[in-house]
């Protein structure tokens, strides 16, 4: 007798806000490199960054590739930016402990978390109204589902974890960091060699200047955008992280899109290495100091269960390396 139940159809989930958005910034930036390449071949002098930054000649093409940039480099200093999770992994606010972080794993953690919630209203004197409203709120929610709080990241982002419940083992930390080296070693090895390769190929020909400099950049600027919302060359041959949530080089993007002006002296290149640099040393810090914070090991706001952003829209996530 044939089966002749029918199977359900499986439905796509539409793209996030946060996708639409890179997607639209994907766009944008490809036009800003098209523009450039127009220029390139009929304007050239308007790609002299050199002479054409600042509104002495009204607002022009390296004004806005400038503007466009710099907002790019500062959204990643603010924590509440409209970027990815796997930007925002540095701070502290989203960082929620795993189980691997509790000496009676995920148990511990939800006896540790439900006390917490049930202290909650003794510390509303020490927030602001808003926040004790949410705080109500969310108490009564979880005490009412009982258990069901273990990778609620929304729930547990907002409790008081002190610093010793965020904290991994010196172990943890070593594996973590290792895995960590495994993956931007490689990265920094290719991006050095192959930079420096295309420079002296340019510079071979006489082809190296300010003009081809930025127009260089500006490429990069968009490639960003491409390695995010469609192909990610970095990551599926060097680093075989599951997906940009993990990725340890996330705010590289900006002293990776800066890196051919590294040659060219002047205002433009200055002010954006500086801004890429502060960027950088920013990520490498809170590295340094919270490594828990940038592996899904140990932060549950990276898992891919608790995963708003859906950025593996169209490229799927990958299996991470095992180390």
């Amino acid at each position: 007798m044939k089966n002749t139940q029918r199977k359900v159809p499986t439905t796509t989930p539409p793209p996030t806000r946060l996708f639409v958005y890179y997607t639209i910034q994907l766009a944008l930036r490809t036009t800003l490199f098209v523009v450039g390449i127009v220029l390139f071949f009929t304007h050239p002098d308007q790609l002299d960054i050199t002479t054409n930054l600042g509104l002495a000649h009204g607002l022009d093409f390296v004004d806005l590739s400038f503007v466009l940039m710099t907002l790019d480099l500062v959204s990643k200093l603010r924590p509440h930016a409209k970027i990815a999770m796997g930007s925002r992994k540095q701070y502290g606010e989203y960082h929620v402990p795993t189980g691997n972080l509790f000496a009676g794993g995920i148990k511990e953690l939800k006896e540790h978390a439900r006390q917490l919630i049930e202290e909650a209203p003794t510390r509303l004197e020490q927030v602001t109204s808003d926040t004790r409203q949410a705080v109500r709120e969310t108490t009564q929610g979880v005490l009412e589902a009982g258990q069901q709080l273990a990778y609620s990241v929304d729930i547990l982002r907002i409790l008081p974890w002190p610093e010793e419940d965020l904290t991994a083992t010196d172990r943890l930390r070593k594996s973590i960091r290792r895995r960590r080296m495994r993956e931007i070693v490689p990265v920094i090895v290719f991006w050095v060699v192959f930079n420096a390769a295309i420079g002296l190929l340019l510079d071979r020909f006489g082809l190296f200047n300010q003009r081809t400099a930025f127009l260089w950049s500006l490429f990069y600027f968009v490639f960003d955008m491409i390695s995010v919302v469609l192909w990610c060359p970095l990551q599926l041959v060097l680093m075989r992280n599951r997906c940009c949530t993990t990725c340890q080089i996330f705010n590289w993007d900006g002293p990776m899109t800066v890196t051919p002006l590294l040659g060219i002296p002047c205002w433009f290149s200055w002010l954006l290495i500086a801004q890429a640099l502060v960027v950088l040393v920013r990520w490498e810090l809170a590295f340094a100091r919270h490594p828990e914070r940038f592996d899904e090991r140990t932060n549950a706001s990276l898992l891919c269960a608790n995963c708003k952003d859906k950025l593996c829209y169209l490229r799927k996530p990958l299996t991470p390396r095992k180390i």
